[in-house]
């Protein structure tokens, strides 16, 4: 019997989120004495957009959810960075061993880092897409122990490019492989960047919509920065913008939020950062102290006290959390005794 999670997606693009184990499809990477009728398109960079007119049928979409997936087979290919693309092809397009290298080049030169190597993709004809994502989907990122994005080889109508529904779909990977506590980086995005548009208070002001597919695609910021990471791209490769429209203006990058995302994939946030602040009770001064801490990043800041020997200070709470505010408060309060003595704040 599989074992298996429910699968999150969004509308017109996708995350799949599915668990370890889950019941196999085995499809080839090119079956042999058929004949086929599709080419696998080329890729180019210049066509790292979307165009205009492309429609969004994301409530529809996200009412045909499933729980699991194909699990194609993939093979790797060499990129000029060293790197091995891992990549699969439905027998629907003609084995084209250029044409899967071209696009393992194309992967190559979207902005990543060691995640690379942790996810496959499997490109197939729009009716496979539908059967593997949803009937309304363009593509789909699967979130499991072995990640996987299914998208197409070919542009579909509306203009929407190839390029640019595989780099959407690497942008929720990258997301994924990145730490944001004490959120999910694959639905809050990438720390720096998170914390730049101020995800965690425009939910909690219900402004954005976390994982939501359906009716708030747009507001959803798991898609904004999958989107955001996209434009990122287009704009290191020197391609000209198309109007954005996918998701809500509000996750359109400007020149510090696609700095953020390129630190984001190039060195991720990994860790909090302690910063030691000292203060002194005396016999005529106040039984609290309270310190303003500064923090660049949202996310949890905690604080302990190092008290002189024989003393007990406290501090009143000892957490905060950090959403959208870029200082937060710590007070110690004297218990017994007096000195000197050493907060130590552990932030984001």
């Amino acid at each position: 019997m599989a074992h298996r999670k429910p699968r999150v997606r969004s509308g017109v693009l996708g995350i799949a989120v599915v668990a370890a184990l889950m019941g196999l499809v085995v499809l080839p990477l090119g079956a042999a004495g058929k004949e086929h009728a599709r080419q696998l398109e080329t890729p180019n960079a210049s066509d790292l957009r979307f165009g205009y007119g492309a429609g969004i049928d994301a409530k529809a979409a996200s009412a045909n959810d499933r729980n699991d997936g194909p699990r194609p087979t993939t093979r790797a290919f060499r990129v000029a960075s060293g790197e091995e693309v891992r990549i699969g092809v439905s027998p629907a397009y003609s084995f084209d061993a250029a044409r899967l290298q071209a696009w393992a080049d194309f992967i190559g030169s979207l902005l990543h880092g060691s995640e690379l190597g942790a996810v496959s993709f499997y490109f197939a004809p729009p009716s496979e897409i539908a059967e593997a994502c949803g009937p309304h989907a363009a593509a789909c990122y699967y979130a499991s122990v072995l990640p996987m994005i299914f998208t197409p080889g070919e542009d579909l109508p509306g203009l929407l490019t190839a390029e640019a529904i595989l780099a959407h779909e690497y942008g929720h990977h990258v997301s994924n492989s990145r730490p944001n506590p004490p959120w999910g980086a694959l639905f809050y995005g990438t720390k720096r960047w998170a914390s730049y548009v101020n995800v965690c208070a425009a939910v909690l002001a219900g402004q954005y919509f976390p994982g939501d597919g359906g009716e708030h695609y747009a507001l959803n910021p798991s898609e904004g920065f999958a989107e955001a990471y996209r434009v990122a791209n287009q704009r290191r490769l020197g391609v000209p913008e198309a109007p954005w429209r996918l998701v809500d203006p509000a996750f359109y990058p400007d020149a510090t939020a696609g700095a953020l995302i390129e630190r984001d994939v190039v060195d991720p946030w990994a860790a909090h950062t302690s910063v030691t602040y000292r203060g002194r009770f005396t016999r005529a001064g106040p039984s609290r102290l309270t310190f303003d801490v500064s923090t660049a990043l949202d996310g949890i800041a905690t604080a302990s006290v190092r008290p002189p020997k024989g003393t007990r200070f406290r501090v009143s709470q000892s957490m905060s959390t950090v959403c959208g505010q870029r200082t937060t408060y710590f007070t110690v309060r004297r218990v017994k005794g007096f000195g000197t003595f050493e907060l130590v704040v552990s932030r984001p």
